[in-house]
């Protein structure tokens, strides 16, 4: 039994851990408990430094010409502020969603980690869209993906939230409607690597609306993105950087 001097009774048991709560009704943002706030801000910040790395290393060893240095810095700056955003925005959830603090700055981080999924997906295409030949559909979408990129954020930034399933219906169509353009490349080798790196997004889809429904499903997204992101970027390495037929590069 409990006194007034605060004795635990050893018969209580302990309070139970939730690893979940419970699922988000209409109109309502989930609630995530502090053990999913950790897993997704660790989930992601565990991408940040060997982005770094393997981005540098392709810059200073991989890449032969001017135009591969400057699609690398493309690419790896957006890889990079992808992990770095969603785990800046998801620490200071952690932080502060329990007391309901800095509420406007929570607001903009979610948007601008929103944000860097359109940059990221624009930078994953714009080295298979530069340096292969492409027909008429892929010589456009090099410059229309940014474009809708940037669509996609002015979307973010006055409907962020409201129509949720109309917002990954957006991501879906921009981050596979450029595909198209493989059909016409003249050289589709390490293609299948996308291929791979894009069902691994697809199935972290089911996981992302899956909030609520199974503990951690936002950090297995996060996951998923890892290992997309993985295999876009071994494709890089291995098919398009260093001395091609198109451009080689002499022996000194």
């Amino acid at each position: 039994m409990s006194g007034s001097c605060g004795i635990i009774d050893p018969d209580t048991p302990p309070p139970k851990i939730s690893y979940k709560n419970r699922r988000a009704g209409k109109g309502e943002a989930y609630e995530p408990t502090t053990h999913e706030h950790v897993a997704n801000t660790v989930s992601h910040a565990i991408g940040i430094g060997p982005s770094i790395l393997i981005f540098y290393y392709f810059m200073c060893t991989y890449a032969h010409r001017e135009l591969q240095h400057i699609l690398m810095v493309i690419y790896g700056t957006f890889t990079t502020l992808l992990f770095t955003s969603s785990t800046v925005y998801h620490f200071c959830e952690y932080l502060f969603r329990q007391e309901n603090k800095h509420r406007k700055l929570r607001y903009y981080l979610h948007i601008c980690d929103r944000a860097a999924i359109y940059l990221f997906i624009a930078a994953s295409y714009t080295p298979w869209l530069t340096l292969r030949h492409c027909g008429l559909p892929g010589l456009n979408l090099k410059w229309m993906i940014w474009v809708f990129a940037i669509l996609g954020i002015l979307y973010q930034y006055n409907f962020h939230e409201r129509y949720k399933t109309l917002e990954t219906i957006l991501y879906i169509i921009i981050a596979g409607g450029p595909s198209v353009a493989i059909f016409t490349m003249n050289d589709r080798t390490g293609l299948e690597w996308m291929m791979i790196g894009g069902m691994m997004y697809a199935v972290g889809v089911v996981f992302f609306k899956l909030d609520g429904i199974l503990a951690f499903a936002h950090a297995i997204w996060h996951i998923f993105v890892l290992l997309g992101a993985s295999c876009h970027t071994y494709a890089v390495f291995a098919f398009l950087l260093g001395p091609d037929r198109n451009n080689p590069v002499p022996d000194v």
